[in-house]
């Protein structure tokens, strides 16, 4: 049983849709990370015509992953249910949408494709997944619960095949908001009391929507309230062993942080709780580092906020398979 490593190219979001990446330099950050590492990648971003996949971008992903020594490990898939104007898509819509993302994950290379399809379709798409080769990890992310996606979760249990589970996303587990998102709002000029009370709130779980409301009534303006917003998006308060009952069916997992200092702590993710339950779980397959302080600070280099990380994650590991 091994836990690898890897990362998703969705951490260099601001170096790609600002043009200091090209699609080669995100490969290429992500080689320099060392032989063998995990790549994923979210389709709509990166492949041009997606959903469908063209002969052109098959051969430079291939290329690429062969020049830089990488391993596919997931492609980041998407149901996309309001991609049409004025209306959602049909349930045969969204099948066939997703069956063309198996297929080109297929393609690819990619043994998991990572999902956030409700389980009403997923009996559908399980034949699919099975004839490409292809494991479904339905995600698990902020501001979802384990105990929040129990009926999912019995479904996937009750189906017990090794094309259908979970892709825990570590941002769903957190022991605080990051500092980095309580920096740039301060430095943005949001009151001391709006951002207190957000935090506060966020501690005592208050509902969102009271919170946004009470965060109105001190005047908190706009940014006040995309503040509250956010501290429920990307902030989930699960315990990370809830993750145990659920380590048989985890076929890939979202490793997000938002900022590692050189100790190799996050100031929100309660990664090294999330690490200790996989390695003692047995996992087998990929954690995809996924950076996310982008969304606060855009200067920060994300490959060197992967490369901390995973220096602290391969000590973790070493320490684990010694003991």
């Amino acid at each position: 049983m091994t836990l690898k490593l890897g990362v998703t190219l969705y951490s260099f979001n601001v170096d790609y849709y600002t043009y200091r990446y090209s699609l080669q330099d995100c490969f290429a950050a992500a080689g320099s990370l060392g032989e063998g590492q995990g790549v994923e990648i979210v389709g709509p971003q990166m492949i041009r015509g997606f959903p469908e996949l063209t002969p052109e971008f098959e051969y430079t992903f291939r290329k690429l992953v062969d020049r830089y020594g990488l391993q596919p490990s997931a492609y980041g898939a998407y149901a996309d249910r309001e991609r049409f104007r004025g209306r959602l898509a049909s349930r045969d819509e969204q099948i066939d949408y997703l069956r063309l993302q198996i297929r080109a994950a297929a393609r690819l290379g990619f043994p998991v494709i990572r999902t956030q399809v409700a389980e009403s379709v997923i009996n559908d798409l399980l034949p699919y997944a099975e004839k490409y080769d292809v494991k479904m990890g339905m995600e698990i992310h902020a501001p979802m619960t384990v105990e929040a996606l129990e009926p999912a979760i019995e479904k996937v249990q009750k189906i017990d095949s090794p094309y259908l589970g979970f892709t825990p996303d570590s941002g769903a587990f957190c022991h605080s908001p990051a500092a980095i998102y309580v920096k740039r709002f301060t430095d943005q000029g949001v009151p001391e009391q709006v951002i207190d009370h957000v935090l506060r709130g966020w501690r005592q779980r208050t509902p969102v929507e009271q919170l946004r409301q009470e965060v109105a009534d001190l005047g908190g303006g706009a940014l006040g309230d995309l503040m509250a917003l956010e501290s429920e998006v990307y902030f989930g308060h699960g315990d990370p062993m809830d993750l145990v009952p659920l380590l048989p069916h985890i076929v890939h997992v979202h490793g997000k942080f938002y900022g590692i200092d050189e100790s190799g702590t996050d100031s929100a993710v309660r990664f090294p709780e999330i690490v200790s339950v996989l390695l003692d779980g047995g996992y087998d397959g990929f954690l995809s580092c996924e950076y996310e302080g982008h969304h606060w600070d855009t200067e920060l280099s994300a490959l060197d906020q992967i490369r901390t990380v995973q220096g602290f994650l391969r000590r973790q590991i070493e320490t684990k398979a010694a003991a």
